[in-house]
């Protein structure tokens, strides 16, 4: 099993870029990049449901990342997408995500001109946002050009896809926060967050999964899971062939690590 290694930015679809070995996109052509899954509000809501308290520091986190990621965007962006999920809990919005939440949005604007917010499933109890008015729009998908963006939870992606017709040659989901467990032979691991790239049977258009933006998010070991572990039902689906998908780690240290489909190393990828 070989994988190749690159320190700053590799193209994966079109005008799509990584952006070294953060979890960001960069659409050249739009000049807009892209992160998911923040869920702010996250050490509260583990505390209360676990008591495990963590320091809060992953506003101080995501908001530090967001900075090398624009710095390292060939022009400066003028949008933010948040492909879903920018904040944690379901029910309400928590005191944290009350506090966080916009304290996150405006340092974002002092970077961008707009953010286009795609809902994902934790993306309930909006209110703080409305004192940002036209600077944020909050949408269901959000395509532009032929790329289509939508978080990836929930069961009509077939209706969106076919809706959204054959001028989408890229689709890019969140929502799964993939990452690879790495491993040898003695034991020990390594988890590194990664994107997924494949194809939809559907609509021929190439698929990306992104990982999460959240240091504190956890995910599916995509290299040991079996189908029915995704959590994203178009990942569950046979209109993606997951062991097909080439893999993408990222590490903000030693950057891009390209693997070759899934599966052709995964039944080694502890031994290695």
């Amino acid at each position: 099993m070989h994988c190749r290694a690159f320190s700053y930015k590799e193209r994966m679809a079109g005008q799509i870029e990584l952006l070294g070995g953060l979890p960001a996109l960069y659409l050249r052509d739009k000049n807009a990049l892209c992160i998911a899954d923040l869920h702010l509000g996250y050490e509260e809501a583990l505390a209360e449901r676990s008591g495990i308290t963590l320091p809060s520091r992953q506003l101080r986190d995501v908001e530090h990342a967001l900075e090398v990621a624009v710095s390292r965007c060939s022009a400066h962006p003028s949008t933010l997408i948040i492909n879903g999920d920018l904040k944690h809990v379901f029910s309400a919005s928590s005191v944290q995500e009350w506090h966080e939440v916009p304290m996150f949005i405006q340092f974002a604007l002092e970077l961008v001109d707009e953010i286009i917010l795609v809902r994902g499933n934790h993306d309930t109890f909006l209110g703080p946002l409305k004192r940002f008015g036209s600077a944020i729009h909050i949408v269901n998908t959000f395509r532009t050009g032929d790329v289509l963006f939508m978080h990836g939870h929930t069961q009509a992606y077939a209706r969106i896809v076919r809706e959204e017709g054959k001028e989408v040659r890229t689709i890019v989901i969140a929502h799964e926060h993939p990452l690879l467990v790495l491993g040898d032979r003695v034991g020990a691991r390594v988890r590194m967050p990664c994107f997924l790239k494949g194809r939809l049977k559907c609509s021929d258009a190439a698929l990306i999964v992104m990982p999460a933006f959240s240091p504190l998010a956890g995910g599916t070991p995509v290299n040991v899971a079996s189908r029915a572990d995704f959590l994203s039902p178009l990942l569950k689906s046979p209109e993606v062939e997951v062991d097909e998908m080439a893999v993408y780690a990222v590490d903000e240290e030693i950057g891009i690590l390209e693997f070759p489909a899934l599966k052709k190393w995964k039944a080694v990828s502890l031994c290695l």
